[in-house]
């Protein structure tokens, strides 16, 4: 039997040459993406409760419109209007007032017409009754005239009244600009 190559000759053996360990890495890229998953869903279970605790479970809450308090004016009411013009202040026509109301009228119609058919039929019915309204010696006064007519909200809502105003470009008026006669 021949002996290995090296053996006997005093030298110690060769140390073997470690075998490769193979890592099996699969399942860890899995646990990771299962890991952040979980942890979104964990998060989003926890908004959710957040969101419950802090709001409640709320019914629908119904918005019905309201009609600003212009369409109630009548012919006569002396008043104070706020900017957008929709809240006024009624005052006695003896007191300095802003404006005056001439005339009140319902347009007609079922379906909303657009806001420039509304707006036409307000200023062309309103031209038609000033005159009827105005004292004559006023005629030629510098007074203007103004009207609120329904938007497409309030039509909605069954509002159709026009609302007619007169006033002053030079300030406010004092006493009532109706004919007396």
């Amino acid at each position: 039997m021949a002996a290995p190559a090296g053996a006997g000759s005093g030298s110690a053996p060769e140390p073997a040459a470690p075998e490769p360990v193979a890592v099996e890495r699969r399942g860890v890229g899995r646990l990771v993406v299962a890991g952040v998953i979980l942890v979104l869903v964990a998060v989003a279970a926890a908004a959710g409760v957040l969101v419950v605790a802090t709001h409640g479970l709320r019914h629908k809450t119904l918005v019905t419109y309201r009609p600003a308090a212009v369409f109630s004016l009548r012919a006569g009411d002396c008043l104070n209007s706020s900017q957008n013009g929709l809240s006024v202040t009624i005052l006695s026509c003896a007191t300095p007032h802003q404006a005056e109301v001439f005339a009140t009228f319902s347009l007609s119609g079922s379906s909303w017409p657009g806001a420039a058919a509304v707006q036409q039929q307000a200023g062309g019915g309103c031209a038609t009754r000033i005159a009827g309204y105005l004292n004559p010696q006023l005629l030629n006064a510098g007074l203007t005239q103004q009207y609120v007519y329904p938007n497409q909200e309030a039509w909605q809502a069954g509002v159709r009244t026009v609302v007619c105003e007169v006033s002053s470009a030079s300030g406010p008026l004092s006493g009532s600009v109706r004919n007396s006669t």
